[in-house]
């Protein structure tokens, strides 16, 4: 192992050749975050100050203190040892540190000299891992564990803890006594390198010593609880205080609230803008050290430090001296202003005006009840498990421990209160004078809620009856429709098909008879063009019957491809297209063969191009020729006897299309539909 540990300190040593060497703790103490990563070499002599039991030794020289880590842990350093150290930085959990590879006990002799400090070095850090001297007044004792003590050390106003290692059962009287401690100054620390709050490590017993020893506690003179506090010269905390009177009410928290039973205090100026009040004795809350069973109305002497709590003194790590039985204490009437002048605070009261329940809730030992007593709200606090059984609304009379949390300076350096709440003893400091009228606001809340429940699903039944009632509408004209027009093909079929199939008869007998070649030309044109106008009443029937059936049109435009003359050529370009509705797939093929079958009769062309494609927004429609062409601003707006162009506006118009036509004499024509598609 120790070959090992040389050859490491060899290497890391090479690694850090060309910088420079650290040899005084100050410099190792503050270099930034950064640099204490880089490992840089240390080498520098100190004295052991502190040895914590995990195997941590902290050292100082006469510039500051800082910490060694051993690996493996070494356990034969003890406070006083001189010591070399050779080592590199690291960062630690609050300052650089020595991540020692290699150390030399030179010696052994006294403790580093500690250094006077005050709990503001502490909470700064300034003194962190060195050895300080500071006194103070022991407030309390109690063990960490089995070997190690915990003080808690008064200074001034602030007390900060003092961590003993050493066992509870060796130590000396120190409560209330004035103490000279010599410790390690530490603290804790939280994952942002930040110092959280400060403490104290002591070695032993040794290192706490009594500069006063404090008197007894059963000697100490009965003081008033108006006599706490009061202006003083001296620069030292207080010492104990010994309290005698009557108690108002105690909770398993250890809080006790006491009515002082000596002589009432001399009579105060009152301010100017209110009126004289008699004195009263005042109360007083205290903070036991250790919770005790007392009963409300037992005459009680009590000890403790007397410190600032919201708005009047209080006694914190006090004593429990001794008690007898009493009359159980009187709480007293007061107003809403008297609760909220903060001259009770503390005392057991009960407020005249009656207080509305507005909210319970729920804290961390007990509950919250929000009253409003004459438009002020009041909070009061019950410390149970149970939830109070208690009607929104109802109206109540208070009684409890007035506590004034919080003042504020009014003008002319007089306090005033800030703000004042209710502790209550038990759930029968509520009692209800009357309850909550059945019409609240959380009822009328929920009954507007139901109301508008029903008149949203109320609409929504008129909205759907609607859709409903439209959806019946649009069936029945869909079923009128079909049936009107499968009455027109009836008739089609029983009317005009059986004319034109007599007259196609007609025709065929003819033409077995002999004619001149002239008429005969004339009559097979005849019969070729009832055949035209039987198979489009036909076409015309099978639509009207069937509307499900059609033909897409694509393959409409296909059907009037093949039914033209064989003389003319037809070009298909079809483009595949989305579906659309069947009517519109009937007008588009009606004004395609309209077009067709007015080139054919003006145009004279031979060849006809049809053109259908589509964008997502439009469709197009095309039928070209290479016919004579015609004047198409004044021919396609009706002459008469010709309504061809009429109807293919008019179609155009209903399915909501553009049609326009091109063309020039000689140079043939074309008709475009264009058909905006929706989304």
């Amino acid at each position: 192992m120790i070959l090992r540990n040389a050859f490491l300190s060899l290497l890391l040593l090479s690694q850090a050749a060309g910088q420079s060497l650290l040899t005084r703790v100050v410099d190792i103490r503050t270099l930034p975050y950064e640099r204490s990563l880089e490992k840089l070499p240390v080498e520098l002599t100190a004295v052991v100050g502190f040895v914590e039991s995990s195997g941590t030794a902290f050292v100082q020289d006469n510039s500051a203190g800082t910490h060694l880590h051993f690996k493996p842990a070494r356990r034969d350093l003890i406070v006083g040892d001189q010591v070399r150290v050779k080592g590199f930085t690291m960062a630690g959990l609050y300052l650089p540190g020595i991540d020692v590879t290699e150390l030399h006990i030179l010696g052994h002799g006294p403790a580093p000299e500690p250094v006077k400090a005050g709990y503001e070095d502490l909470t700064t850090g300034r003194f962190h891992y060195q050895r300080v001297s500071l006194e103070g007044l022991g407030r309390t004792l109690t063990p960490m564990d089995e070997n190690r003590s915990l003080l808690r050390l008064a200074i001034g106003s602030r007390v900060i803890e003092v961590r003993i290692d050493a066992a509870l059962a060796s130590a000396p009287n120190l409560i209330d006594a004035r103490l000279r401690i010599t410790a390690l100054a530490a603290g804790g620390i939280n994952d942002r390198r930040q110092l959280v709050f400060p403490y104290l490590c002591v070695t032993d017993w040794s290192d706490v010593v009594v500069i006063h020893v404090p008197p007894a506690a059963d000697s100490l003179p009965l003081s008033s609880v108006a006599a706490l506090l009061p202006f003083s010269s001296a620069d030292e905390p207080q010492h104990r205080a010994r309290i005698r009177g009557t108690v108002l009410a105690a909770f398993p928290d250890g809080r006790v609230f006491l009515r002082d039973s000596t002589p009432p205090p001399p009579p105060r100026e009152a301010p100017k803008d209110k009126p004289e009040t008699p004195q009263l004795s005042p109360s007083i809350a205290i903070r036991l050290n250790t919770p005790m069973d007392l009963t409300s109305g037992h005459l009680a002497e009590i000890i403790g430090f007397p410190i600032m709590a919201g708005f009047s003194a209080s006694l914190a790590d006090a004593l429990l001296l001794n008690t007898e039985p009493a009359d159980a204490p009187e709480a007293v009437n007061i107003s809403l202003q008297d609760f909220l002048d903060g001259s009770h605070d503390a005392d057991l009261v009960h407020l005249t005006s009656p207080a509305v329940l507005q909210d319970v809730l729920r804290t961390s030992d007990g509950f919250e009840l929000r009253f409003t007593a004459g438009g002020t709200p009041i909070r009061a606090f019950l410390l149970q498990s149970n939830a109070p059984d208690f009607e929104l609304g109802s109206s109540c009379a208070l009684t409890g421990i007035c506590l004034v949390e919080s003042a504020s300076t009014d003008k002319g350096f007089r306090s005033e209160p800030d703000r004042a709440s209710l502790l209550l003893r038990s759930i029968s400091d509520i009692r209800i004078l009357s309850k909550a009228p059945f019409w609240d606001a959380q009822r009328l809340v929920i009954t507007i809620s139901i109301l508008g429940t029903i008149v949203s699903l109320s609409l929504f039944w008129i909205t759907q009856q609607r859709r409903q009632i439209t959806r019946l509408e649009r069936r029945i004209v869909e079923q009128a429709t079909l049936e009107e027009r499968q009455r027109i093909a009836r008739e089609f079929h029983d009317s005009l098909e059986q004319e034109l199939t007599g007259l196609s008869l007609r025709l065929d007998a003819a033409s077995t008879r002999p004619l001149e070649e002239k008429a005969r030309t004339l009559l097979e044109t005849s019969r070729s063009l009832v055949s035209r106008i039987q198979s489009e009443a036909r076409n015309l029937v099978s639509d009207l019957r069937d509307d499900t059936a059609r033909a897409t049109l694509p393959e409409a435009l296909q059907l009037l491809a093949s039914r033209a003359p064989e003389d003319i050529a037809i070009t298909l370009d079809l483009c595949p297209i989305p579906a659309i509705p069947p009517p519109i797939t009937h007008h588009l093929r009606m004004i395609a063969q309209e077009a067709i079958t007015n080139a054919l009769k003006h145009a004279q062309p031979t060849h006809i191009t049809l053109h259908l494609s589509a964008s997502p927004s439009l469709l197009a429609l095309c039928i070209a020729d290479n016919g004579q062409g015609f004047d198409s601003i004044d021919q396609t707006h009706g002459q008469p006897g010709h309504f061809g162009c009429i109807g293919i506006r008019e179609r155009a118009r209903k399915i909501g299309a553009e049609v326009k036509w091109e063309s020039e004499t000689g140079k043939g024509t074309t008709v475009s539909v264009e058909l905006p598609l929706g989304n």
